[in-house]
């Protein structure tokens, strides 16, 4: 019982350590300064779109109505069954910045045809990406998101919160997003960038160019924002956006067998992430899953007093990182007040995602 309690104080160690550094890194990030030169350059907005029509017509003008003097919005319509293509049509009478690219014919289960083909046919050097069913809470969103961009900077990872809704299913991923964005966000400030959300990243042309890969990535389903990152070759040249106005609403599952399934396209794509990245990923994970284990053991134990008094202690001042992180990236209050149990339970759910990620195959992106 012994080697149980020395596993419940260095995994409390681990995780308090970890929390400092992220709330550090994240509250110490300042804005990068505007780039005289690149101010308010020309901007293409790709949007890759798959039976989306619903999404769109409910979204699009968000992201069409922005407050920026130079840019286009490419929809990629890939294959869609629906009447993706008739709303975008529509939209065309009325903004002559939409442009419209019909795949007639799905090449690969991903949208990594459709995002490059949306790429290649940009008019302008720096894309913005975003999803069918996202919005930009603002008008301003692409001119943050552009003026962070720079010559020595050319990657801009934005984040994108989900829509709140009162239901477990939705605390379970207002929590997952937040967690999941203090690990990116904090690992980009550190210039040890390992992904980004495609709802809401900005890059220059060239570089997305010369960091995809896509050729070589048919077999993955999801991903190929994740997969940029891990390709780029020089990780300083990523920054982030912590601006609210520069955050990307995006609309969350409301069911948890849709919710699994895309769930389960991300997490198969960490198994291709680079092993440093593995590996950080994996102590993070492990060392919450011992802190919680080892602690419900000790319960039981002589030494309950001792666990239920560090427990208390390291709930507590987790409380106070979160609540920073809360404030930080604007997350729903209901996160702050049962954050404990949503972290137990997202625990257990991670278990069996990260077991059937490992060996189911996914078929399409959508």
């Amino acid at each position: 019982m012994k080697f149980i309690l020395l596993l419940f104080i260095i995994s409390t160690l681990y995780i308090l350590i970890q929390h400092l550094k992220i709330s550090h890194l994240l509250s110490k990030h300042k804005p990068q300064a505007s780039d005289s030169e690149n101010k308010a350059f020309p901007v293409s907005v790709i949007i890759c779109a798959k039976n989306e029509a619903e999404n769109l017509s409910k979204h699009l003008e968000f992201v069409l109505n922005q407050n920026y003097p130079e840019f286009e919005v490419i929809v990629v319509d890939d294959a869609s069954t629906d009447s993706t293509s008739e709303i975008i049509q529509k939209l065309q009478e009325s903004y002559t910045t939409l442009k419209l690219i019909q795949l007639k014919q799905k090449e690969s289960p991903s949208k990594r045809t459709a995002l490059k083909t949306g790429v290649l046919a940009s008019r302008f050097d720096h894309i913005l990406l975003t999803d069918a069913d996202c919005r930009p809470v603002s008008k301003d969103w692409i001119s943050i998101m552009s003026s962070q961009l720079s010559n020595s900077r050319p990657c801009v990872l934005g984040y994108s919160p989900y829509l709140y809704c009162p239901s477990f299913l939705n605390f379970i991923i207002q929590f997952e997003t937040l967690q999941t964005a203090v690990l990116y966000l904090s690992k980009a400030i550190e210039n040890k960038a390992y992904m980004s959300v495609g709802r809401n990243a900005m890059y220059s042309k060239r570089l997305f160019l010369d960091s995809e890969n896509f050729k070589n990535e048919t077999h993955l389903t999801s991903g190929d924002d994740d997969m940029l990152i891990q390709n780029m070759k020089d990780l300083s040249g990523i920054t982030v956006s912590l601006n609210a106005d520069s955050f990307v609403l995006s609309q969350p599952k409301t069911d948890w067998k849709s919710w699994w399934r895309q769930k389960l396209r991300h997490y198969t794509t960490a198994y291709h992430y680079r092993s440093s990245h593995q590996l950080f990923l994996g102590l993070y994970h492990v060392s919450h899953a011992l802190f919680w284990v080892s602690f419900l053991i000790l319960l039981f134990s002589r030494f309950s007093g001792i666990a239920l008094g560090v427990f208390a202690a390291t709930l507590l001042i987790k409380s106070i990182f979160i609540g920073i992180y809360a404030k930080i990236l604007k997350a729903s209050k209901p996160v702050l007040f049962i954050w404990p149990i949503l972290e137990a339970c997202l625990l257990f759910l991670q278990l069996g995602l990260g077991i059937g990620g490992k060996f189911k195959k996914q078929q399409s992106w959508q």
